[in-house]
């Protein structure tokens, strides 16, 4: 009986002793994301480290840099490619600075609903995917980060030429959003890094940004909403994100760390769907609930269907978007 108590004594001491030494030399995992750590997202990212270092056995640790602290998308994809970090929480922009084809998961007009969305990102996953590692990427999750509607102040945005005479903005390095404003016929569409966004909805000074295209939830959570008086109740497009490694870093990682970063991965990416999709679905009925809706008739959806439609041949024609790439997601979203 005491040799029994020793010996199972001995096995407790070795594996507390192993815990310890797992967390004392635990690989460090140094991610960034534009969201605050309170958000919807920062939660989940949290929750994503918890289940990563408990499944590591404390092995493995995810350290955050929350609320844009290493830069926008593409100076943290920049910072991925010089190895100061080691990988991100992305959106399209982002995305695209990889590999910008990425982009046709994000066409204007082309997915009414998320199951449509989901339907052929399912389809297209694997050449995503194997086109993102020659990149040196690896895609460790994929979620939403919801569905964008047009909003702005003092005004309703009913039709491209509303549009036109407004002062909107797109993000910096998001060349849909680029695109979209050229074809309404936007004069000299302005670039804006997220960090400025805030600053420039909430100027009053003449000729300031006085329109967003945006997920209510990111609208809500970035503090853009407030400055905003009206919404489109035409959802105006998809926000697309993922969680991103490069493929170096990942590669050098023991065989059970990279099992652990990607089965934690793909349940995060599964629950920053769910979740954002829910959120998102929340803040836009609270935002029509404080704000002017903008209920669209028949013939202003029309000309919005054709914008949207001119901005997707755009993509093709410019290059912008590979020509296999958009024909094989424009077949699925049939």
């Amino acid at each position: 009986m005491l040799r029994r108590i020793v010996v199972v004594a001995l096995m407790a001491f070795a594996m507390f002793g192993f815990s310890r030494t797992a967390r004392a030399d635990a690989k460090e995992i140094k991610l960034g994301t534009l969201a605050p750590k309170d958000s919807a997202w920062g939660k989940v990212f949290g929750a994503w480290s918890k289940a990563v270092s408990e499944e590591s056995g404390g092995a493995v640790k995810l350290t955050w840099f929350y609320n844009g602290s290493k830069g926008d998308e593409i100076a943290m994809v920049g910072k991925m490619r010089s190895k100061e970090l080691d990988g991100a929480a992305i959106t399209a922009t982002g995305l695209s600075q990889i590999w910008p084809h990425v982009g046709a998961l994000q066409m204007p007009g082309l997915f009414p609903n998320w199951a449509k969305l989901d339907a052929v990102r399912e389809k297209v996953s694997p050449k995503f995917d194997k086109e993102f590692a020659q990149q040196g990427f690896v895609i460790l999750g994929k979620g939403d980060v919801g569905m964008a509607h047009l909003m702005s102040r003092g005004v309703a945005i009913r039709t491209p030429d509303d549009l036109k005479k407004a002062h909107p903005f797109y993000i910096a390095g998001d060349p849909i959003g680029q695109k979209f404003l050229e074809t309404v016929g936007v004069p000299s569409p302005k670039a804006l890094t997220v960090p400025a966004i805030l600053p420039a909805v909430s100027s009053r000074s003449e000729g300031a940004i006085d329109v967003i295209n945006s997920p209510s939830i990111a609208a809500e959570q970035l503090g853009w909403a407030p400055h905003m008086t009206h919404i489109n109740d035409l959802p105006s497009g998809i926000g697309i994100g993922a969680l991103v490694m490069y493929k170096e870093t990942y590669d050098g990682l023991p065989a059970d760390a990279k099992a652990v970063l990607e089965r934690t991965g793909k349940n995060t990416g599964r629950l920053l769907t769910d979740r954002i999709r829910a959120i998102d679905t929340q803040a836009f009925n609270r935002l029509k609930g404080s704000k002017t809706v903008v209920d669209l008739n028949d013939t202003e959806k029309a000309a919005w269907a054709a914008v949207f439609g001119k901005v997707r041949n755009a993509l093709k024609a410019e290059g912008k978007i590979r020509a296999d790439v958009f024909d094989e997601v424009i077949a699925a979203a049939k």
